[in-house]
Order: structure tokens, then sequence, then C-alpha cells
């Protein structure tokens, strides 16, 4: 059934009060036989309703879609089925043939115009959001059957399930958005029409069908709108304005729909949960977020008149790469350090590790970085944890933590492999031992990373490179714990005593003057061996232990996992280790298993090659099992022997250090020395609870003020922390717990002062 006025109507509605009352003069809200159930299953909105959890999330489905349909196109347009051998054998293969070398930026804005664009109308406060594809789109017969399924597409299952180069997989993920679309009636409009050369005609029409929100008590559900003959309606065949012109200026309103196209598809989403800014703004830092380096770039573009700005269109994509080009990462981290995880499945998961400049913080809004660790599909965020994940013991990176970004590359996992470790919304990590496999060999790499360990240090040295002593408050705090043995039990002493004296390095180490050449890798290996030019290395390892063997290289640190020409490396043999790449040393972790016969030899060959032909690189490890290592524990020596002289032995403390943080910085913090199971007190000389202190009391008092607020403060902390310490949960999330006494010890600060300066002089007397 063609019905061109009614789709015209909708695509000018640009709210849903507008789309009801088209509806409304069409007779066609209220008309149950112009109705189909979403996915012809009533009570559908128990799928809708599980998919993504936030409004930008959603959007990133579409965009995936869109994605999906571009591929496709450019598949079946060639005449090939989808999903024969002859089809692309991932996203990196299709991408690769159809657009070939996407590394020039000048030609991103086009690409992106011409396939993707994610557009904004309607009024101030709730945008419609209107994204175009330049895909395969889609038949009026079809759309029951692809936009208009719900997991079922058809006999042959999902519509995109078999196909090795797409993302979609569930048949559901598209409807995500429409809990976000408007208020009552969830109004989403899908339009379409297939590519001349993939349907091979050109008599085929536009098709359009909307999406709409039916409230009942009973069977609350979404539905789609067809024409009286219970047809999805279509438009006619000729080009249809959907998109806005191409190449507008900088700062330039565009009309949303001037640009003719004869095909693909535009979803519009009424009354959209976007931020309340231009979508060039708040809306493409939350998409960045999830699509750190998208397959194709997406044009955002705003064309609402009342968020005019100098930046009305923007690209989503390659952010490693703007990182790299603004120099906004540490040295050795531009293009991300290789780490490769092989799973006992057999399968790789190559991850890439940057670390941010510690002055990112001051950086500009319009690209601030992101930190944490993320599991990435095709350059799109499915799952991650913060930052939280590299403070912990198992990684210990506590002092670059904030400024580190992990990325794990599933793109090549296996279907099941994937649903083990991703719910199928793709925000969230799926609790299964094959996450936890991946996460305890993450964090050993993580662990022993030399250049993370040496950035950490650095970090480290900055951080209390201007910090004071209170020598007053050190010698006050001495005579305290000498004549105080529990206070001095809390400082991990068994004997009270004097405090003990700082070490000259602070822990730091000594320092080589100058300053160090740094690593410039080569885009390919020319040599990787030992020092000694060999490439067979024997080792001997006790049951249930683990050893590092590194080789010397001159490739780029990203060659293991970046996305053109990257390294392979595949073993043969007993074993596969992981390994990471980093400032020309190939490292492999080798593992014994505890299970394995004492004297057996395992081994395992190495062959290290890409598509550019550089090697082939062969290498090959053995190990010799040996018995476990034999821990001595300690007895107690009889009666009868001598004991020793007894040494006045000052308490084991973390140091405490002032420093000037700001007024609105915690009072006090508690940091980890690298490399020691040491912590250091850092007292915040210049907090606003000092201050208000100090307000409280007469002047000629500022001193005590001072000195009370800090170590009353500090030996607080120090309570708290032995009671932590007690606990399971320090053994396991020992940055967390410290966390704890850092927001407890600003509750403390307010008080602490009257509490030491006040309340002795009213201590009741004892009578008669």
């Amino acid at each position: 059934m063609q019905a061109k006025s009614l789709l015209k109507k909708l695509l000018e509605a640009e709210s849903e009060e507008d789309v009801v009352a088209v509806l409304s003069s069409e007779g066609l809200l209220q008309a149950n036989n112009r109705w189909k159930y979403l996915g012809n299953m009533p009570n559908n909105q128990s799928i809708v309703h599980g998919q993504q959890s936030t409004p930008s999330a959603a959007l990133v489905e579409k965009f995936t879609n869109g994605l999906d349909a571009i591929l496709l196109k450019h598949c079946k347009a060639r005449g090939i089925d989808p999903r024969s051998a002859k089809a692309p054998a991932n996203m990196a293969d299709a991408i690769d043939r159809y657009f070939g070398d996407l590394s020039d930026v000048t030609k991103i804005r086009s690409l992106a115009e011409d396939n993707l664009i994610l557009y904004a109308t309607g009024s101030k406060s709730r945008p419609c959001l209107s994204l175009y594809d330049a895909g395969e789109g889609q038949l009026a017969e079809n759309f029951p059957t692809t936009f208009c399924s719900l997991i079922y597409g058809s006999a042959d299952g999902s519509y995109k399930g078999a196909i090795p180069f797409v993302q979609g997989r569930f048949n559901m993920g598209g409807t995500g958005v429409l809990p976000f679309c408007s208020d009552k009636y969830k109004l989403q409009l899908i339009v379409s029409r297939v590519p001349d050369e993939v349907a091979k005609s050109t008599g085929h029409e536009w098709a359009y069908t909307l999406f709409c929100f039916f409230a009942s008590k009973q069977n609350p559900s979404w539905k789609y709108l067809v024409g009286t003959d219970g047809q999805i309606q279509t438009a006619g065949s000729g080009a249809l304005a959907l998109v806005p012109k191409l190449n507008a200026k900088s700062g330039e309103i565009c009309a949303p729909r001037e640009r003719m196209v004869s095909s693909g598809s535009l979803i519009k989403m009424y009354d959209y949960k976007a931020p309340r800014s231009n979508i060039c703004g708040e809306l493409f830092k939350k998409l960045q977020e999830y699509l750190l380096c998208p397959s194709l770039p997406l044009r955002i573009i705003e064309c609402r008149e009342s968020y005019r700005a100098n930046v009305m269109g923007v690209n989503v994509w390659d952010r490693f790469g703007i990182w790299s080009r603004s120099k906004k990462l540490e040295a050795g981290f531009e293009e991300g350090a290789s780490i490769s995880i092989k799973l006992d499945t057999g399968e790789i998961i190559p991850a890439e590790v940057r670390v941010f400049k510690s002055s990112e913080g001051s950086g500009s809004e319009e690209d601030q970085p992101q930190t944490g660790l993320r599991a990435l599909i095709n350059g799109q965020s499915h799952a991650k944890r913060d930052a939280q994940f590299f403070r912990t013991k198992a990684v210990d990176k506590e002092h670059i933590a904030g400024s580190m970004l992990v990325t794990l590359d599933c793109s090549e996992l296996g279907q099941d492999s994937r649903n083990n470790l991703f719910m199928s919304n793709r925000e969230t990590f799926r609790e299964d031992p094959l996450l936890l496999e991946l996460f305890k060999k993450l964090q050993k790499e993580l662990h022993d990373h030399e250049g993370l360990i040496q950035l950490n240090q650095k970090r480290y040295e900055e951080k209390i490179k201007n910090a004071v002593d209170d020598e007053q408050g050190i010698s006050a705090l001495e005579e305290l714990l000498s004549t105080d043995p529990t206070l001095a039990d809390l400082f991990g002493s068994k004997t009270s005593g004097k405090v003990a004296a700082r070490t000259s390095t602070d822990g730091v180490g000594g320092k080589i003057e100058g300053d160090p050449v740094p690593f410039k890798g080569l885009d390919f290996p020319t040599f990787i061996y030992r020092r000694d030019k060999s490439t067979c290395v024997e080792l001997n390892i006790p049951r249930g232990e683990i050893t590092r063997v590194s080789f010397l290289t001159d490739v780029k640190n990203n060659y293991f996992s970046r996305q053109k020409h990257r390294g392979m490396c595949t073993f043969e043999g007993d074993f596969e280790p992981s390994f990471h790449l980093y400032n020309g040393k190939l490292t492999f972790t080798c593992s014994v298993d505890k299970h394995l016969e004492i004297g057996r030899t395992i081994s395992t060959k190495i062959l290290i090659s890409d598509n550019k032909n550089s090697g082939p690189f062969h290498l090959s490890l053995s190990i010799k099992v040996e018995p476990e290592r034999i821990v001595v524990e300690e007895t107690e020596k009889p009666e009868s022997s001598p004991k020793p002289p007894k040494v006045q032995a000052g308490p084991s403390r973390p140091d405490i250090i002032e420093m000037d943080k700001g007024p609105d910085a915690p009072p006090l913090t508690i940091e980890k020395v690298p490399n020691t199971e040491r912590l250091q007190l850092v007292l915040n000389t210049t907090s606003h609870f000092l201050d208000d202190a100090k307000k409280m009391r007469p002047k000629e008092e500022e001193l005590a003020v001072g000195f009370v607020f800090k170590y009353g403060l500090a030996l607080t902390a120090m309570g708290l922390l032995d009671s932590m310490k007690k606990s399971d949960e320090w053994q396991t999330d020992e940055s967390s717990c410290r966390g704890k006494v850092e927001e407890s010890a600003k509750g403390i600060a307010r008080v602490i002062v009257p509490l030491c300066l006040s309340l002795p002089k009213k201590l009741p007397k004892q009578k008669g």
C-alpha cells in the first residue's frame, strides 16, 4: 500500500505531540487493524527493556546496525552471498576489501557523510535524533523479518546470525533505543530502500513504518504500523530528501532533510532522551566512550538553530590516533603497548596499554582521556572495569591507575567465548570462569610489565618531590610511641620505641644522570633474539611457578595488537605462553602446571610473522619441571637455646609527609610506596577543614590547631587502618579499604581539633 503523504508528515513531525496529531488526523492511533506486534510477540516489553541501560549505549547499537548494513550492501552488490566462503572472513577483512586504507584522516569526513550520519532536529530540550546509513536497506515485504522482528527472524534464524563480518547476532539490540524515545508512545520511524545494484531492479519502492508503545495492564507492547492491507506501507521509488547537505561550513546550520538519497535506511527517534545541549558536545563525548576506534566513521550534525555554535558537525573516529597525534600519551605507550593473552580455549586476545600524561587532568575538555579496562569488538566497547582494577594487589599500579587505559580486542573470539564473557546488552561482563582466567593472566602481565613499573615509580616520585616533614611533629610522635605500646602496635611494631628513620632514597632508588634515549621501533621487525643472538632458551622451573623470558627486537610496541599488518605469534608444542612487547623486549610468561610430573621436559616452538612477510622468526622454549620450592616455617626454639639479645626496634609504619594539595582535596590520603608493602600518610596542609578549625580557635592557638589536626588525624587513620588490615577485604582489595579510611578521615577532620583541644578542659573532676 503506497502512502507518500503520511510519510512526509511523519518526517516533518518534530515531537511526540506532532506525531500523535498526524496519527489522530488519519484515524490511525485507535485502529487496531493498522498495528502489528513487534516481533510478532504480545507483551514484548521484557525483551525491549532488557537492552542497554543508557541512551548513548542504545544509540551505539543503531550505529552498529548501520555499519552492518553498509558492509552487507557492498558484499551483495558484488554478487557474493554473505554466508558463503567468498564473503569476508571478519569485519576487518570487509573494511579492507570495500574501503581500503582509512589512515588518511582528510578523507574521514567525506566517508562519514556518504555513509553514516546522526543529526538532531526538534526542540531544545528534547531532540529528535535521526540516523541514516547508506546500507543494504530492506524491501517492504522483508520488514517483518528484519526491522520489525525480535530474536526470531525467519525459519533460517536470526537475519545476521551466521554472517561472519557483521556484529549483530541476537536480532534485538536495535530496540534498545525505544525506552529512551518519546515519553508516552516511545515513537520511532523507519524508512528504507534497497540499492538498485543490490535489488537488481529499479522499480522497488521506499518502505516505512512507525513503532509505537501501547500501554496496557494485561498486554503492554510495542507495535508497528501497517497499511489497510496488513502490509508495510510504501512511498514510491524516487529519491527522498533525508539527510543534511554535504560539506557544510564550520558553524553553518544545515537543513536536516536537504540532500536527496536513492537508497539506505533512516531511523528517526522522536523526543530522544539525549543531553540538553548541542549534540556535537556532550552526546558526542558519550558516544566516543563506546566507539573508541569504530570500523567506519560516524558524522554527527546539529541542525537546531537554538544550539548554534562554532562546531555544528563532528566525526566519531579513531580516538587512539587522536591521542597519539596530540601527544597526550606517555613515551612507549603512544600507539598502545602490546600484550597477548592466550586463553585455555586456544583463542588469543590482543591487548593494548596506554598511559596518559599526568598533566592530562588540566587539558582541554574537547578530548578528555578515558581510563580503565575496556573490552572491544570491532572498536566498540562491550564491557569495562574502572581504574580500580589497576589499584588491586594483583596489578599494583596505584600511582598511574587513574591514567591507564587497557583495551582487550575480543573481535576474533568465537561466539561461545563471547557469550561467556559478555551479556547480550554488550555493556556488561558475565561472571564466568573464562573471565576469571582472562583477568588473572592480564593482571599478571600488567603487574610485571617493566614499562608500567618504571612509570608508576616515576609518578610516585613526582607526587612526593615537594613533600615536607614536620620534625617537631615527628619528634612528638616518637615520644608518644616510645611510652605507649598500644599505639606502637598500630604501626606494626611488636615493641614500643622510636620511629624508624626515613631512608635516604625514600624507597625510590638511585638515578642515572642524563635523559634516556627514547625507543623508536620499526613498523616491521628485522630481528628477534636473545642478547647472545640465540633463539632457543632452556629453563628449569619448579612446579606451579611462573617465570619470564625476554628476547630483543626492533619493532614498535603495538606490533601484535594493531589492526593493519598485525604480527602473528603461533605456538606448536606442550604449552602456549602469554607475552607482551615493550621498547625492544618481547617477553613471554611461562607457567608450569602444578600437576606435571617432576623431571618432565615440556617445550614449544614459536613462529612470528605478518602479512608483509617479515621474518619469519623462529624461537623455542624448553622447560624442565623441578620440584616445588620447600617453604620452611619458623618454629619455636627449645627453652635451652640461648636467646639473642633484645634490640630496641623502631615501629614499622608508613611515612607521614605534608603536601599543599589545595582546599578541596581530601585532608588525608594514604599512598602505597611502589615495589614495597609500605604505606604513606599524606597530610593536606591547605585543607579547608584545617582552615575552618583555625577560624574557631584564638590566634595564639594556631600552631596547636595545626599540630592536633595533622597528627590527631594521622593517628586516628592509623587506628582505622589497623582494623582494616584484619579484614578479609584488605587481602583482596587493599586500595578500596584505604579509600574507606580516607573517606572516614573527612568526617574525623571536622571534629578532631575541638575533641583534642576543648574536651580535656571539660573533663569531670573527682569529688571529695
